[in-house]
């Protein structure tokens, strides 16, 4: 850089150049870089990236702009960011923020709470049966729809174990009837088993009750619903399930379409 009249320079040297000098050199060469699509390293972009990626609501979009997302707003300088983060509308956000994790934390909590109270009922029941596990006697009949002519099946299971040595009693302080599920032959481990199909009827802490049923799939008519009170079951529980709380009997009954075969032959 050579500077002709500058203080101490002599004729045809170079002189020393003034730092407004060094800097209007300066920035002419980063217009000529930038002309060239060169990018141009600044000292302070080491440091302004620590910074933005110490801030969880800061980050730089793809045009290098710096955005806080918790606000939604776009900065071009980190002087700019930091005036938005001590500002009262990134302070109330934070805030609102924080609130809304505290009852999210508190709502998995609450909810874990209830499944372990849950556990602890069950097992406390399991625990006041003198005879655990027990098998209750159950009676299965076909039956036929006079209106359809469907035929289905028509299960009895007596929860009410009339033995001293068994407390029966353990098991209603669960507060909860028993229920029904249709299980494929897919989800059980035996290859053997992998075509069937089965009701599986549980009541804790009895053991369940497994009934292989045909290929055939279930129904049952929009008019059936046997059993009104039993909020938050499913629709096979609700309308094909009947529990008499009183002589401890269970009552399920549903019935089958029929095969494509049977219907052409019908």
């Amino acid at each position: 850089m050579e500077h002709a009249e500058g203080v101490g320079s002599k004729k045809g040297g170079g002189g020393i150049a003034s730092e407004s000098q060094f800097k209007l050199q300066r920035k002419k060469e980063v217009e000529s870089l930038l002309s060239k699509g060169e990018e141009v390293p600044y000292t302070f972009q080491d440091e302004q990236d620590d910074q933005v990626r110490s801030n969880p609501y800061i980050y730089k979009n793809h045009s290098g702009k710096l955005v806080c997302k918790l606000c939604n707003t776009m900065h071009m300088s980190w002087s700019s960011v930091e005036r938005h983060l001590g500002g009262k509308k990134h302070g109330l956000n934070v805030l609102r923020r924080g609130i809304s994790i505290e009852k999210t934390s508190q709502g998995r909590n609450g909810q874990a709470a209830q499944d372990f109270q849950h556990q602890q009922k069950i097992i406390e029941a399991k625990q006041s049966l003198k005879n655990n596990g027990v098998v209750p006697a159950s009676k299965i009949a076909a039956v036929k729809d006079p209106k359809t002519g469907l035929v289905g099946l028509a299960i009895q299971v007596n929860y009410n174990i009339n033995d001293k040595e068994y407390d029966a009693s353990g098991s209603d302080k669960l507060g909860i009837p028993p229920l029904i599920r249709i299980v494929s032959g897919l989800e059980l481990s035996d290859p053997k088993q992998k075509g069937k199909k089965f009701l599986i009827i549980a009541y804790e802490p009895f053991e369940n009750i497994a009934i292989e049923l045909p290929p055939n799939e279930i129904t049952f008519g929009k008019d059936q619903e046997i059993e009104a009170n039993m909020e938050g079951v499913d629709e096979l529980n609700r309308k094909c399930t009947v529990w008499d709380s009183i002589s401890r009997l269970y009552y399920i009954q549903f019935f089958f379409k029929q095969a494509e075969e049977d219907q052409v032959a019908a």
